[in-house]
Order: C-alpha cells, then sequence, then structure tokens
C-alpha cells in the first residue's frame, strides 16, 4: 500500500515450500478438469460446482464465468421463475464471499451485472445499499463506482419519480467527497449526475447549485492544494457553462479563491500554476478582461514557479514567452 514501509519478507522454509507446490498442483488440477468440461460441452450441477470451486480461487479466469453463465441457462431449472429466483440468490451470496479477495475484478462484476439482470425479481434497492458498504471497502475503486451507476440506472428505470433518484445519488457523493476529497471516482460520478440535477433547476435554481459547487470545490482545494481531482472538475464546471459570460464568472470566483488560499500557502505549486491558466482564458474569453497589473502578476507568478518547481522551468519560461507575447509585455 503507498505510505506503508515493506516489510522485509524471509525465505519460505521447506514445509511451506512444499504445500505451495501442493495447492498449485491442485489447482492447475481443478483448472484443467474446468476446460476439458467446457471443451465437451458438460452443463450440469457438478460443472457448475467446479466453476465455483476454480473462481474461489481465482477470480481473473473470464472464460470460466462465460462457462458458468452458459450452464446457468442451459440447465432444465433455469425455465422455473421460482427455481432461478433461488438459484440466482445463492449466485450472489457467493459472489459477495469472494468480492473481498479481489474488489477490483472486473469480470466478477460484469457477473454480478449478470446475475442482477437475469433475477426474475431483483431487489435494485437492497442492492445499492451493498454496494456502499462495498465502496467503504474501497472507496475510490472506480469497478465499484461503475456498477454502482449500473444499479442506480436500474433502479431510475423503475422510479416515477426519477429526479429523486438522481438527488439521492448527488447527496452520497458529496458524502464522499467530503470524506475524502480525492476520490476521483466520485467527482466522475458527480460530473455525470450534475447536468441532470441542473436540468431539473430554473435560472436561479442552477445558479445556487453551482455555488454549491463551487463551494465544495473550494472546502476540496482548502484541504489539499496539490490534490489534482477539485482542479479537474473546476476545468469541467468550467467547460459546461452555457455562455462565456458564464464562464468569465466562474473564473473570476477561481482567482479569488486561489488568492485567499495563496496568503495561506504562498509556495503552493499548483495553485500558483491554476492562477496563471485562469488569467489567461479569462483574457482569451473577454479581451481586455485582465488587467495589467493582473498581468504582470502573470509573470511574476511564472518567475516564482521557476524558484518553486525547477525541473518544469522550461515549462514556465515558454509560457512566461507565449504570454508576453500575447500580451505584448516585457517578459
Amino acid at each position: 500500500m503507498h505510505g506503508r514501509r515493506r516489510q522485509q519478507e524471509r525465505e519460505p522454509t521447506q514445509d511451506e515450500l512444499q504445500q505451495a507446490k501442493q495447492r498449485v498442483d491442485r489447482y492447475r488440477a481443478l483448472n484443467t478438469h474446468v476446460m476439458d468440461l467446457k471443451a465437451t460441452s458438460v452443463f450440469t450441477n457438478d460443472a457448475l460446482d467446479a466453476t465455483k470451486r476454480l473462481l474461489e480461487q481465482n477470480t481473473e479466469l473470464h472464460t470460466v464465468w462465460n462457462y458458468r453463465r452458459t450452464i446457468f441457462t442451459s440447465l432444465d431449472e433455469w425455465q422455473c421463475q421460482d427455481t432461478r429466483q433461488e438459484m440466482l440468490d445463492g449466485e450472489l451470496k457467493f459472489l459477495l464471499g469472494i468480492i473481498t479477495k479481489n474488489i477490483k475484478s472486473y469480470w466478477m462484476w460484469n457477473h454480478r451485472m449478470w446475475a442482477l439482470s437475469s433475477l426474475p425479481r431483483p431487489e435494485w434497492q437492497r442492492e445499492l445499499g451493498l454496494v456502499a458498504k462495498l465502496l467503504a471497502l474501497d472507496a475510490r475503486n472506480y469497478h465499484g463506482w461503475d456498477y454502482r451507476r449500473f444499479v442506480v440506472a436500474q433502479l431510475k428505470d423503475a422510479a416515477t419519480d426519477k429526479h429523486e433518484v438522481d438527488t439521492q445519488e448527488f447527496a452520497f457523493t458529496t458524502e464522499q467527497i467530503n470524506h475524502d476529497c480525492a476520490n476521483h471516482s466520485a467527482w466522475h460520478n458527480r460530473s455525470k449526475l450534475l447536468p441532470e440535477i441542473l436540468a431539473q433547476r430554473d435560472e436561479d435554481g442552477q445558479l445556487e447549485v453551482l455555488q454549491t459547487e463551487n463551494d465544495l470545490i473550494l472546502n476540496a482545494i482548502y484541504t489539499d492544494p496539490d490534490d489534482q481531482n477539485a482542479w479537474l472538475y473546476y476545468d469541467w464546471l468550467l467547460d459546461i457553462q452555457k455562455s462565456d459570460e458564464d464562464r468569465s464568472r466562474l473564473l473570476r470566483n477561481k482567482i479569488a479563491a486561489i488568492r485567499e488560499l495563496l496568503e495561506l500557502e504562498e509556495d503552493s505549486k499548483r495553485p500558483l500554476v491554476e492562477l496563471v491558466s485562469a488569467y489567461a482564458e479569462l483574457e482569451r474569453l473577454q479581451s481586455g478582461s485582465v488587467s495589467e497589473p493582473e498581468k504582470k502578476e502573470c509573470l511574476e507568478t511564472l518567475r516564482r514557479l521557476e524558484s518553486i518547481d525547477p525541473y518544469r522551468v522550461g515549462r514556465y519560461t515558454d509560457m512566461s514567452r507565449t504570454l508576453s507575447k500575447q500580451w505584448a509585455l516585457s517578459a
């Protein structure tokens, strides 16, 4: 894990090596057995049990997951709705048992989507609560977030008040970001939801939502000025504005916030870079909107960055030359 000192590993004993070899031999024999069953088109409960035992040891065998689905749909019991419900309820419990072994397994999440979609009577609300608990184990797991979007989409399709589903999910992302402002997956999910939230509001309501977004971003930036996630979301928020006037207003808010932050963190690299970028974009949107003192502030900021971040001196020098030329100033 990041930030943890690597522990010195000891040499395994002969007994441990022998036990490991036996485990590998058993695994290889089971894998060969399952592949032989698949090759001969065996679709029985015994084959289903064999795939289960293999997947408990290795969740990354996508061919085995595919084979397992084929077995399910080939069984006579599959045709009975009540029996299918019972079978897939058991499958979901099986998946829950192994999910903590490899929570990042794409194939396992894909299989769970299939199982829920194949249930005669799926309980999507209960599944949403389960996903929240799983994300508590690994809040930045993008597989889990992708699966959560899938579950929310099913809930939304069935809901009479679809806006309420979006509102609740939006609140969930707020909770996750407040808990960890570096959670890129939560910011990404929020970007998927915000257009829907804005579409539900009138003009005054949209301004209120955007102000809330601005406050959330600023809180994240003050918490960790050098983390990229809030800055990236700020850029995205600028891109979705309806007019250059709206973008300029948001840029002015961003500049004011950065200046306030720099009073506390005067040598924080990312805010300094963002300050220059904000001024450059503001002048591009509305020529003449950046004053002469502000333009000089940009060049001075770039000179500060050259000393703070010597590894990127060339970048800052090039930015300084480009802006000086555009603004007819001496670097």
